[in-house]
């Protein structure tokens, strides 16, 4: 049968690979003449140089230059005009016969238990645990849309209005989108906040300040989007921080592009994740802890940047994480053998058949 084609972008052929329908925001070219109730055939752009690297939303498919990989068979749930015409909504729903879809049958999981729940990765979820909230905690989570860890944090709390926990994002648009997500939730002790995490403390130190007042502040402006504005923070202002920086998301799966070409790509995160460190290190009260956790499977990303944190702030130790035992974790980063064994390490290849995922835990 010759289906009329569509093409999504990278990210949303790899939700679909993991169960999601299709949206409309995720739609980037399409067959001319596709009607609501049609079946059509779904393919994933593959990011390449083509078109000065930019994909116009809304092509027609024969204006479509770049590489794609097939994903299955979809049903239209609106007219091709009305895909690019809307910001919200289902555009397709994806087959569940095993012979029209490529990759594991998993059930969609939008609006279900919605306003309930938020999906995760195992090792993801992991985090919250480890950094263990308690009430009446002033907590920082540092970048940290999507929002999911901070949820988390929130619901092992039991959304404690004695608990304060601050989530940063350095973009608007996911922070005010997050903000949504956590008043749906009715995560009331969350506040979101727009801020640079590599830039985000004051330099002089005032450690009687607190964040609980600052929070309150009626000085602090509010953006017409309903968030606080406020940059920066005393040093010494926080019990505990959940360090999650952006990094090279080797781990991912499943992935269908790697940014990443060679080596020196790869290190160019570990220097801006050391700009994030700096910052928590001076942030954290002294007996307070810090999680540090990565999606790559890259050791300096991980394993070296426990080492560097360990070398460049003696005030910082390496404690164990009190969770089921993981791979072993990467020699050759200056670690000891008891050093190793504290940190968690996740490896798509390891029987536990997880994403590839990275967590340390340290005290002050």
């Amino acid at each position: 049968i010759d289906y009329r084609s569509i093409i999504c972008d990278r990210f949303c052929g790899e939700a679909v690979l993991r169960g999601s329908d299709i949206f409309v925001r995720g739609v980037l070219a399409a067959d001319s003449g596709i009607r609501a109730g049609e079946k059509v055939a779904v393919y994933a752009d593959i990011p390449c140089k083509v078109n000065n690297g930019i994909l116009t939303r809304g092509l027609k498919l024969e204006q479509y230059r770049g590489k794609c990989i097939y994903l299955g068979l979809g049903i239209a749930e609106c007219d091709r005009n009305e895909i690019f015409k809307n910001t919200k909504g289902k555009a397709f729903t994806m087959s569940m016969n095993s012979k029209d879809r490529s990759g594991p049958m998993l059930p969609p999981l939008s609006g279900v238990l919605q306003d309930k729940m938020m999906l995760q990765n195992l090792p993801s979820i992991f985090v919250g645990h480890a950094i263990n909230p308690c009430k009446n905690d002033i907590i920082l989570d540092m970048c940290m849309a999507p929002g999911g860890k901070t949820l988390h944090l929130a619901s092992l709390v039991r959304n404690h209005n004695q608990t304060v926990i601050v989530a940063c994002d350095k973009s608007r648009k996911k922070v005010v989108s997050a903000k949504e997500l956590f008043i749906g939730m009715g995560a009331t002790c969350i506040t979101p906040l727009v801020l640079d995490a590599t830039n985000c403390c004051i330099d002089e130190a005032v450690v009687n300040s607190s964040l609980k007042q600052e929070r309150n502040d009626t000085q602090a402006p509010i953006g017409m989007d309903g968030l606080r504005e406020i940059k920066k923070f005393n040093e010494l202002s926080f019990d505990k921080i959940v360090l999650d920086p952006p990094c090279s998301a080797l781990g991912l799966r499943p992935k269908l592009f790697v940014a990443q070409k060679n080596l020196n790509e790869l290190e160019k995160h570990v220097e801006y994740q050391k700009k994030f460190v700096a910052q928590a290190i001076k942030l954290l009260k002294v007996g307070g802890c810090m999680s540090y956790s990565t999606c790559t499977i890259n050791g300096s990303e991980n394993e070296g940047i426990v080492s560097h944190i360990l070398q460049t702030y003696p005030l910082m130790e390496l404690v164990p994480i009190e969770l089921p035992p993981s791979q072993s974790a990467l020699e050759g980063y200056g670690l000891s053998a008891k050093e190793r064994n504290y940190v968690r390490r996740f490896d798509p290849s390891d029987s536990a058949d997880t994403m590839g995922f990275f967590l340390a835990l340290f005290r002050k």
